[in-house]
């Protein structure tokens, strides 16, 4: 017993052993790989640019949301209940489409009582006009006569809309969006009762800051793109700018999309702009590529090269038009920065330039 313990001890012993020595042979082996890649590839592959002095125009970047360009609540004008629903949300519908009927008994008797009252108002006031001009009754009387046909007037007027308004209609053509009822329900008067959408006719809606607005200007080419529909642009112009802010103090345009193949748009998608402005936002800064940024936009830095090494810089920007940063600190004109190959970089890491 005591001999197969110790045959188990040795067993253990030795495949100890073997893995220490497999060990120390891989390392060995990958600091020997290490140094054969520092012999091979002892600098980086870069690409630069050069730090340079230019004029830009002020093309913004913005995200908002496409919207229908015609949207419409219906709101009911009558009080009753719905006695029968025509259509549901998702529906098309056209302009005048019925949707919805709502109950209308005492308005129909009042407007027929009204109506009889009508055709004898309109009988006195003949039969009144005759005497007065024969001189039988006053002009004061002709008058009362004539007042009380006009006040029955109104009210068969009244009543004929009241009667109208229990037939609820489609303001539009489109899509009912959202009903908010069902056969059975209580309208009241000003309840909400459907949603409606013109999805043939789309727009963007964006805010800009009060430091941009007059950077743009009404007819400003716009390209549109979502990461819903990636590889997918949509030419817009700008057709509103706001002229208050919000609380934010942000501005609010209004864009008009365009683009033929606009169709596959969704109201309610998010979607990214880029506004192509004349607007100069500057005579003369110092300009670099965007791609040259090592980490983020909050706390910019650039790979400088000096005699074929690479030194981190930290830099101070300010405006951002499409691939292009103004510098107002942490740069020269003429100073060279990577713009392609930062990732294998390290502070002070031997370089060659790329053309």
């Amino acid at each position: 017993m005591k001999a197969k313990k110790i045959i188990n001890i040795l067993i253990v012993v030795a495949l100890f052993g073997l893995a220490v020595w497999k060990m120390a042979a891989n390392k060995k082996e990958m600091d020997e790989v290490a140094a054969r890649s520092l012999i091979v590839n002892p600098t980086v592959p870069v690409r630069i640019e050069q730090v340079r002095m230019q004029s830009i125009t002020g093309n913004m970047n913005v995200d908002g949301r496409i919207q229908a360009a015609n949207e419409v609540t219906l709101y009911s004008k009558a009080q009753g209940i719905v006695l029968a629903k025509f259509k549901k949300t998702g529906d098309l519908v056209s302009k005048g489409t019925v949707i919805a009927q709502v109950e209308n008994n005492v308005v129909k008797e009042s407007l027929s009582l009204a109506r009889m009252n009508l055709a004898n108002a309109e009988t006195n006031v003949e039969r009144y006009r005759k005497l007065a001009d024969a001189g039988a009754v006053t002009q004061r009387e002709y008058e009362a006569i004539l007042m009380i046909y006009r006040e029955t007037q109104r009210a068969v007027t009244e009543l004929q809309d009241q009667l109208n308004n229990t037939t609820l209609i489609s303001p539009i053509n489109g899509v009912l969006e959202k009903d908010y009822f069902e056969e059975g329900t209580l309208l009241s008067v000003g309840s909400e009762v459907a949603d409606f959408i013109d999805p043939s006719q789309l727009k963007a809606m964006f805010n800009i800051t009060e430091s941009d607005v007059y950077r743009v200007q009404k007819g400003d080419k716009v390209i549109l793109t979502s990461d819903v529909l990636p590889g997918k642009e949509f030419t817009g112009v700008v057709d509103v700018i706001g002229s208050r802010s919000n609380s934010l103090l942000n501005y609010q345009i209004e864009v008009k999309i365009t683009d033929k193949n606009a169709g596959i748009l969704k109201a309610g998608m998010y979607v990214s702009a880029m506004i192509e402005t004349d607007y100069l936002i500057n005579n003369k800064q110092l300009i670099i590529n965007r791609s040259a940024i090592i980490e983020s936009l909050k706390n910019p830095e650039v790979y400088v090269i000096r005699n074929n090494k690479a030194y981190k810089q930290k830099i101070t920007i300010s405006a951002i038009s499409d691939n292009y940063i103004t510098v107002t600190d942490g740069l020269e004109e003429g100073n060279q920065i990577v713009v392609a190959g930062q990732i294998n970089l390290v502070d002070s890491r031997d370089v060659t330039i790329v053309k």
